[in-house]
């Protein structure tokens, strides 16, 4: 395809998922905040906190408009600056920032399972999520995406190397030159003054930093949602829950398992897939865009979970669709 073809069919894509994204989590906190169940106690504070940072998320999206590209042993995420009025530092730290968000999301999840796991489980730590004790969930939710963002900005942002790496390719398949973009992209192999490759350190020691992030709130989020299934497992045994809080609690863990799912089949699997290639020095072009396309779903497909499958809100927007139905009828 036509390279400013494919690159606009990209910024499209972008408007019309983040107008999507925005409207279902705004549906998602009115909900939340008018139709929870009272059993659902400070978790609904976490939910909006999730919907808030995802509006946040493709707030970023739609002003960088970011692109996945792969050229050989690089995958670049790059803004075009060319036709911006924001200056190209500053779109490198937005860059950055959107980037980063990921690492806050599965620091978020990560804060979700160990909250059921708390409920569900009556563990007394539950007092650590009440009132100004959120303030620390949130601290940990921060530092985790600008540890991430910091890792980006400084040992993979833009640098005459990678220019000239990619140059002819960008041209080629983008119709771009380097001087028209600012990116985050691991190099992970060098020349040296005899033309042989070797390891880029720098950029290994970058995606080993993000790789920690990732596998530690992996840990937390595999490690609390298997505790919680077993309590769920035992629901009968359990005495202090009601019939009708036993099945909101089922509810809501069913709804977080999905939920969390979604970011990495949307963004982490695509993205690894781009890495390995790119390790093994395999091109994909434009074929690479297509993570363009799947991340930018992520946070359209995120809240639907916790829309329809926790019933007191899946009766309401069914309620409200079949109202509309028989109005236009």
């Amino acid at each position: 395809m036509d390279g400013w073809k494919w690159r606009t069919s990209q910024h499209y894509f972008h408007f019309v998922s983040t107008s999507l994204s925005i409207i279902l989590n705004l549906l998602l906190i009115c909900l939340v905040k008018s139709r929870s169940p009272r059993t659902m106690g400070t978790y609904k504070y976490l939910l909006i906190g999730v919907s808030v940072f995802e509006i946040f998320y493709s707030s970023i999206e739609i002003i960088v408009s970011p692109i996945v590209h792969s050229f050989h042993t690089v995958v670049v995420v790059m803004t075009i600056v060319k036709d911006t009025w924001i200056p190209k530092s500053v779109m490198l730290i937005l860059t950055a920032t959107y980037c980063g968000s990921f690492g806050c999301f599965l620091a978020f999840f990560g804060i979700l399972f160990i909250y059921r796991y708390y409920v569900i489980s009556g563990n007394p730590n539950i007092k650590y999520f009440d009132s100004w004790n959120m303030i620390f969930w949130i601290i940990i939710t921060l530092l985790c995406g600008s540890i991430w963002g910091a890792i980006g900005f400084f040992t993979l942002s833009q640098n005459s190397e990678i220019d000239e790496f990619i140059r002819s390719d960008l041209y080629t398949e983008l119709n771009l030159f380097p001087e028209d973009i600012t990116y985050l992209a691991p190099h992970f192999y060098l020349k040296d003054k005899n033309g042989e490759k070797m390891l880029n350190w720098k950029s290994i020691a970058g995606m080993n930093g993000v790789s920690l992030i990732v596998g530690v709130t992996c840990f937390f989020i595999i490690r609390y949602g298997l505790k919680t299934y077993k309590c769920i497992k035992h629901f009968s045994t359990i005495q202090k829950f009601s019939d009708r809080s036993k099945m909101i609690q089922k509810q809501l863990f069913y709804a977080l398992v999905i939920q969390s799912s979604i970011p990495f089949l949307f963004l982490q699997l695509p993205l690894t897939i781009l890495f390995i290639c790119g390790v093994l020095d395999i091109h994909l072009g434009q074929l690479g865009g297509i993570d363009t396309f799947s991340i930018s779903l992520f946070p359209v497909f995120d809240p639907l979970p916790t829309i329809f499958v926790i019933r007191a809100y899946r009766v309401a927007v069914l309620g409200k669709i079949h109202c509309w139905l028989l109005y236009s009828m």
